[in-house]
């Protein structure tokens, strides 16, 4: 089965052609946590799933709006939040890595002796 709207998908799939090279050569100069690779996935999986159906016909959201008897299929929701979530997390990764004020603060473990 085709996607709804092949520019949406393309739009949507965009970034993470653009970011999946980005972390394949980085990981290994500055490797990031199993966390943040995890929601990078996950985050990925939402936005191609949207693209491909369109985020109010993602089977999905059909299921949460039965299961929670909601008005609307909520699926974009679920994407509004990973746009806001995962690159809040990334960022804080990296500057909890790369700012030496914010290590100074006892915000981030030290790494290694000082």
């Amino acid at each position: 089965m085709g996607t709804h709207d092949r520019l949406t998908w393309v739009l949507e799939v965009f970034p993470i052609l653009l970011g999946v090279p980005v972390l394949v050569l980085t990981w290994r100069r500055f490797p990031l946590t199993s966390l943040a690779y995890v929601l990078i996935f996950v985050h990925a999986l939402v936005l191609m799933v949207g693209g491909h159906y369109t985020y109010e016909r993602v089977p999905l959201g059909f299921w949460i709006q039965r299961a929670f008897h909601l008005r609307r299929n909520d699926y974009d929701r679920i994407g509004h939040f990973a746009q806001g979530f995962v690159p809040a997390i990334l960022t804080r990764e990296v500057l909890l890595r790369r700012c030496r004020q914010l290590r100074g603060l006892g915000v981030a473990p030290r790494s290694g002796a000082a």
